[in-house]
C-alpha cells in the first residue's frame, strides 16, 4: 500500500465523501508540493482493489512519462495510449495521451482522472467527458480555475482542497519564496483579449533593450548564480532575454514550444546537469517540469492568469538539498495583480477567488525592491533593513517637548517641505522617472510611487493620468 501524510490521508477521505454525497465529477485540489502524483496513484491503487478501471488522462507527452514511472514505481500495472508508444494497452488502468485517445476507439473506464484539469473546458476534454458519461470523474490540479478567470462548473460539482500552501511550507514540503520587483510595467495602453493582455501588446511592451538590462541587472543583485527559470512574453522576447544574459557572462538558453523535441529533452537535461544556468522559455513550462534544484524564478510576462502565475512559480518551490530559499525575481507585476503566492485561497467553481479580508497587502522596498507584508514587518525590510517610516498614533494628552527654531533646523525644515512639493507635482511615470534621476535614485524608485499613486487615485474614485 502506498504511504501517504496525513493531509493526503484526509484529502482522499473527504473526496470519496463528496463522491458517495452525490457528486460524481469532483475536482481534487492540490498545490504544488502536495504530492498530486502520490495521490493519484492511492486512488487507482484503491479502484484497482475494487475490481474498477480507471482512465488517466494528460495533455503532453512529459506528463504521460512522468505519470508512467510513477506508477511503476509503486508497482501498479497500466497501459500507454499515446502515438509511437508499444506498451499494451489491455490492463485496468490506462495513462492517455489527450490528442491521442480523441483520435482512438476508447477504453472501458469506471473511473476517470483528468490531469491538470483546469483545461478540462476544451473541446477534446469535453468529448471525453460526453463519451463517459456514466463514469466517475476526478479532475487534478493546483489552479482550478481556467486561463481566461472563468470557473470549472460546467463540468465539475464539487472542489475539495487537499492543504493550504502555507501548511506545506510550515511543514518543508515546499521552500517559502523570497520576492524581488524591482519594477511594475504599465498596463494601462495593453488590451485585453480573451480574459488576458494581449500577447502582442504585452510583447511589444516588454520586449525592450532597457527592460531586459534591467531584469538581468537585478538579476545579477538579487539571484546570482542560482539556477534560475525565465518566463518570457514572446519567442523573441525569451531569446532577446538570453542574448543579455550571454552579453554578461551569464551562460544561458532558450527554448519554446516549437523547439524539437530532441533538442527540448537535450537542453533540459544539459540544465539539470547544471552546463547552464538561466533557462528562458516562452509557453512550455507553466506545468509539468519538475527541477527541484531550480531556485529563481523570472516572471517577465504580464499576465491575468491566476493559473498561469502561481503555476510558473511552483517551478522552483520544492525542496532540494542545494537550497534552503528561492527568489521571484517579479518584473511583470504579478504579485501586485495577484498578491503573495502563499496567501490563502478560496477556490470557487464559477472561477472567482475568495480571498481573506486580512490578506497582506504587498509592500515593495525602496531600497532593494523586495515584496513584503507590512502587517510582518511593519518598520523594516526583512531582506536588507531599511527603515520604513510609521505614522504614529495621535494621543489626547502627551508631554510635548518644545524645540527651538534654530536657522539649520528651519533650512532643514524647507529642504523637507521642497522635497515634498516636487513629490506632489509627479502625476505620470515621466514626470517620477525624472524626479527619481535627479535626486540621484535608483531607476525602480520611480515605478513604485508612480503605482503607489495610481492605486491611491483608483481607491478614491480619481481618474489616473496617462
Amino acid at each position: 500500500m502506498i504511504e501517504l501524510r496525513d493531509y493526503q490521508h484526509d484529502g482522499i477521505g473527504r473526496l470519496f465523501a463528496s463522491i458517495r454525497g452525490g457528486n460524481k465529477r469532483v475536482i481534487l485540489q492540490a498545490s504544488t508540493g502536495a504530492g498530486k502524483t502520490r495521490l493519484a496513484a492511492r486512488i487507482i491503487e484503491m479502484a484497482v482493489a475494487k475490481q474498477k478501471r480507471v482512465l488517466f488522462c494528460v495533455h503532453r507527452k512529459e506528463l504521460v512519462n512522468q505519470t508512467s514511472q510513477t506508477l511503476d514505481a509503486f508497482e501498479i500495472d497500466h497501459g500507454i495510449i499515446m502515438a509511437s508508444n508499444p506498451r499494451k494497452n489491455d490492463h485496468a488502468v490506462q495513462i492517455a495521451s489527450i490528442q491521442t485517445l480523441t483520435r482512438r476507439d476508447k477504453p472501458n473506464a469506471d473511473l476517470v482522472i483528468i490531469d491538470e484539469c483546469h483545461l478540462s473546458c476544451s473541446m477534446s476534454y469535453k468529448a471525453i467527458v460526453e463519451h463517459y458519461a456514466d463514469a466517475a470523474f476526478i479532475g487534478l490540479t493546483a489552479t482550478p480555475v481556467r486561463s481566461d478567470g472563468k470557473g470549472l462548473g460546467e463540468v465539475y460539482s464539487d472542489i475539495v482542497s487537499v492543504v493550504p500552501m502555507t501548511q506545506l511550507i510550515s511543514e518543508g514540503h515546499l521552500v517559502k519564496p523570497r520576492v524581488f520587483a524591482p519594477f511594475t510595467p504599465d498596463l494601462k495602453k495593453v488590451r485585453i483579449s480573451k480574459g488576458d493582455y494581449d500577447t502582442d501588446d504585452v510583447a511589444k511592451l516588454m520586449d525592450r533593450k532597457e527592460i531586459t538590462a534591467d531584469i538581468v541587472r537585478h538579476w545579477l543583485t538579487s539571484a546570482p548564480d542560482r539556477k534560475t527559470i525565465v518566463f518570457a512574453s514572446s519567442v523573441q522576447h525569451s531569446k532577446n532575454i538570453v542574448a543579455e544574459f550571454i552579453e554578461n557572462g551569464i551562460s544561458a538558453k532558450h527554448l519554446d514550444a516549437n523547439s524539437p523535441a530532441a533538442e527540448r529533452d537535450q537542453t533540459l537535461q544539459e540544465w539539470r546537469d547544471g552546463q547552464f544556468t538561466v533557462l528562458s522559455n516562452m509557453g512550455l513550462f507553466i506545468e509539468g517540469l519538475d527541477i527541484p534544484a531550480a531556485s529563481c524564478v523570472i516572471l517577465a510576462r504580464p499576465t491575468k492568469s491566476l493559473t498561469i502565475y502561481l503555476q510558473a512559480v511552483g517551478r522552483i518551490m520544492r525542496p532540494h538539498e542545494s537550497k534552503t530559499d528561492c527568489v521571484i525575481l517579479d518584473c511583470a507585476g504579478l504579485t501586485y495583480e495577484h498578491g503573495f503566492v502563499d496567501d490563502v485561497r478560496e477556490w470557487t467553481l464559477n472561477g472567482k477567488i475568495k480571498k481573506p479580508k486580512d490578506a497582506p497587502a504587498v509592500h515593495i522596498c525602496e531600497e532593494c525592491f523586495a515584496a513584503y507584508s507590512k502587517a510582518e514587518h511593519p518598520n523594516e525590510c526583512p531582506e536588507c533593513g531599511f527603515v520604513t517610516y510609521v505614522e504614529p498614533k495621535v494621543m489626547e494628552s502627551a508631554n510635548v517637548e518644545m524645540v527651538e527654531l534654530t536657522p539649520s533646523l528651519i533650512a532643514d525644515l524647507r529642504a523637507k517641505r521642497i522635497k515634498w512639493l516636487e513629490f506632489g507635482r509627479c502625476k505620470t511615470l515621466d514626470d517620477f522617472k525624472e524626479l527619481g534621476r535627479l535626486r540621484g535614485y535608483k531607476q525602480g524608485w520611480a515605478y513604485i510611487k508612480y503605482n503607489d499613486r495610481v492605486k491611491w487615485l483608483q481607491a478614491n474614485g480619481f481618474a489616473v493620468q496617462s
